[in-house]
Parts: C-alpha cells; structure tokens; sequence
C-alpha cells in the first residue's frame, strides 16, 4: 500500500507547475539588466533547453525553452547554470523559475 500511495505522489507532481515545485534560490541579487536568448538547438535533436530546479543535471527537468525564446536572468551564473526568472516562451511571457545550462545562450544586455 505504501509503494502505490508513492507512485500516486510522484504521478501527481508532474502536472504541479514550476511556479509551486522547489527551486533552489541563488545567494547572488537579481541582474534585471541581463537576458539569454536562446539559440543553436539542434531541432533534429532534443531540439530543446531544460530548465531545472537546481543547477545541475541531477535537479529535475521543469520546464523547456526552444530556439528564439527568451529568459531573464535572476542572479549571476553559477559556473555554467544560470537562474532565470521569468521567460518569452513561444512568444508568450511566463514567469518560469529556475535553472539554465548557458551553452545555448546569446546573451544580451
């Protein structure tokens, strides 16, 4: 009984939206001047950007960003991964949180 009141658990997450799931927050302060535009996805790849709760590839995969959208960086990198806050997803503005590898980024003032 245990193991399938888990498994309903973890099934119910997925629809949760990234907004009310666990992020983890920079300690650095907000760069409201900085922007990522992404670029160079391979669209007979993955074709895709994962944004992650965390900075790394061990934090689960939340959310997507494809070529031509755009994300606003919340706080300075972290090596690589960089914390977004808010994006242009398809042409639509969201307020997605979370974490980005910068590799696909032309960044912007």
């Amino acid at each position: 009984m245990k193991i399938k009141a888990i498994l309903l658990c973890t099934c119910c997450l997925a629809g949760v939206p990234a907004s009310a799931q666990d992020i983890v927050r920079p300690n650095s302060a907000w760069n409201p001047d900085m922007g990522c535009l992404v670029n160079g996805l391979d669209p007979n790849g993955d074709g895709f950007l994962a944004v992650r709760s965390g900075p790394g590839t061990n934090y689960p995969q939340i959310a997507s960003l494809y070529n031509n959208d755009a994300a606003f960086l919340g706080a300075d990198c972290q090596g690589r991964w960089c914390y977004i806050e808010g994006a242009v997803q398809h042409g639509q503005p969201t307020n997605l949180r979370g974490w980005i590898y910068d590799a696909w980024c032309e960044f912007y003032p």
